[in-house]
């Protein structure tokens, strides 16, 4: 792909660019085709021929507003001849609407048609869902205009904003908001993490895990009331003691309390040892 970008790159390389009297003088002849309901033969064909010329010499234009969307590239993998192809688009609307009686350059006019066009197709390919171009545009709208406003809009104050009905304001709304939709794949906080979405986020259906130690507890009972006595101080589960407080809880010395433990600990394990192997 890298190779198919480069080809493009050097062939619209080789394009020369427009003066700005060039430009008036194509731009004239592409408006006088275009203007007219039925133009001659001789007109389209100079029409068509310049259109072709102010469309190729701004290519590179469109390269340079593609590649200002890296971020966004790497991050839809997108590719980029596809962007830069609905870029062309724009290019083209932009040409066929440019009037060169304005006095301005083709450049600063065609940059917000190209501009747009790419913006569309980024916001296309975020999009689970297609929706029309004219719905998420309004629905942009609407919630800027709820944005800017300090104090909470009703939809009937939106919908006079932008001179709509409530009820299409209520459905483009509606529309955007059933279709803004998360990949439970995605990652979540920083590089270096490598969690996702779905790690986080709960199953209401799901059972707790119920942690049942009473086969442990058994086996604990088969111990002598003293042992039995220095395990549950020793390793109770809200407040373990230290030996030298379980010896002052039970009246023993420290290394009564230790050799205690070590037996009872040994008990267990020959209890335990066949459970957690079984031939």
């Amino acid at each position: 792909m890298q190779d198919a970008l480069g080809d493009y790159l050097r062939n619209i390389g080789r394009i020369p660019l427009l003066t700005a009297a060039e430009e008036v003088h194509l731009a004239s002849l592409v408006q006088e085709w275009l203007v007219q309901t039925e133009p001659s033969r001789a007109v389209e064909r100079r029409g068509r021929r310049a259109m072709h010329r102010m469309v190729c010499a701004n290519l590179r234009l469109v390269v340079m507003i593609c590649m200002r969307r890296n971020r966004h590239i790497i991050h839809l993998q997108v590719d980029v001849l596809d962007l830069v192809q609905a870029g062309n688009l724009g290019l083209m609307r932009a040409v066929e609407r440019f009037d060169p009686s304005r006095g301005y350059r083709f450049s600063t006019y065609g940059y917000w048609w190209i501009r747009q066009a790419v913006n569309r197709y980024l916001r296309e390919r975020t999009q689970t869902i297609k929706v029309p171009a004219d719905i998420n545009d309004l629905a942009k709208r609407a919630t800027a205009i709820r944005a800017a406003n300090s104090a909470p809009l009703t939809k009937q104050n939106v919908a006079q904003a932008l001179g709509e009905s409530e009820e299409r304001i209520d459905f483009v709304l509606e529309v955007s908001h059933r279709c803004n939709l998360l990949s439970l794949d995605q990652r979540i906080g920083g590089d270096d993490n490598e969690s996702n979405l779905i790690d986080v986020i709960s199953d209401g259906q799901a059972l707790n895990p119920v942690d049942d130690y009473g086969w442990l507890h058994d086996k604990i009972n088969l111990l002598n009331p003293q042992e039995r006595r220095v395990i549950q101080l020793r390793y109770n589960r809200d407040q373990s003691l230290s030996m030298a407080k379980v010896a002052e809880a039970t009246g023993l010395k420290k290394g009564q309390v230790q050799w205690i433990e070590k037996q009872a600990l040994l008990k267990l394990r020959r209890q335990i040892a066949p459970m957690l192997s079984p031939e």
